[in-house]
């Protein structure tokens, strides 16, 4: 089973990063032969400074890279721990399917970029019609890479979710055989916290200018994402946990069950076969929470995901 490795996974971040700075500077270059300097100098600051499009850009290309090169892992991971006969037994199919379905995702994407459109068309860019259109493509094709790493976020729990009816017929906690998805957890939602946060925060203290009929009342749908982000983020991280503690808590009670069919034909005491079996129980299950107990570590993700939610809002 291949893994996308840490330092190939941070090279598709920084790819993310450097495509939308290429993105400002070919939009800054078709500014100059429209407009002329002055405009490019205004867009510039705007895209970097005053919206942070640069910085939002960038982060949820590189998220949307990030979970795209590294989305098999869950479904390997799984399919490597559980049989095919067990899994058809549940709806793990049904959610693989919608899970890797370019169609859904393309057809979700593009629902949102009509929904971002639509605010940003009232918010109103403070620029020319061309660093206009710039500007709005930048800020459409974000809310469609962010549907897009939300969507493959849901239905990645869905999948994990639907392991709850499967049998574990093996010890999947002795070698750890399903941590490759707390792993993924911890980068897709970290990722994704951050680019909510920097997003919410540069467009809704952005410079608009709320000229239309609308007027301000529009700017309260531009914590949109944040809205969206925060249940499947906050669900995921979380409810992921207490799915792999159930499963391998699960796994321990099968090794139990085999080693008490294999002291059966040992020459022990029923005593010694008792203490020796509730010791393997206690031990396993202070390693499984150790393993995957809810440590500070953990906390920065739910505070953030307020965060990102109320500073807008109680900031000025």
């Amino acid at each position: 089973m291949q893994r996308i490795s840490p330092f190939r996974m941070m090279n598709t971040f920084f790819f993310g990063l450097g495509a939308s700075a290429a993105y400002g500077l070919a939009s800054a270059g078709l500014i100059y032969k429209v407009n002329g300097r002055p405009e490019v100098q205004a867009f510039l600051a705007e895209y970097s400074t005053s919206f942070k499009t640069l910085f939002s850009f960038g982060l949820i290309l590189g998220t949307a890279l990030v979970v795209f090169r590294s989305q098999d892992v869950i479904p390997e991971t799984i399919e490597s721990a559980f049989k095919n006969e067990h899994l058809s037994k549940t709806d793990y199919p049904f959610y693989k399917r919608r899970f890797q379905s370019p169609r859904r995702s393309i057809a979700f994407a593009a629902e949102f970029i009509v929904v971002a459109f639509v605010i940003f068309s009232y918010c109103r860019f403070p620029f020319p019609r061309t660093s206009e259109v710039a500007m709005m493509i930048a800020a459409c094709a974000q809310y469609a890479l962010g549907v897009y790493v939300g969507r493959k976020l849901f239905y990645a729990g869905m999948m994990l979710h639907s392991l709850l009816s499967a049998s574990v017929t093996r010890n999947l906690f002795k070698d750890r055989e399903l941590d490759e998805i707390n792993s993924y957890v911890h980068v897709a939602s970290t990722l994704t916290v951050i680019f909510v946060y920097v997003h919410v925060i540069g467009y809704y203290r952005g410079p608009f200018l709320y000229n239309s009929f609308l007027g301000q009342s529009v700017k309260p749908l531009l914590l949109l994402p944040a809205l969206i982000a925060t249940p499947v983020l906050l669900i995921f991280t979380f409810y992921s946990r207490a799915v792999l503690r159930k499963l391998y808590s699960q796994s321990i009670d099968w090794e139990i069950e085999n080693l008490r069919n294999v002291l059966k034909s040992e020459k022990f005491t029923t005593y010694e076969k008792r203490t020796y079996l509730m010791a393997f129980d206690r031990m396993s299950r202070d390693e499984l929470r150790y393993n995957l107990q809810l440590t500070l570590s953990d906390l920065p993700i739910g505070i953030t995901v307020l965060l990102m939610v109320l500073q807008p809002l109680l900031g000025k």
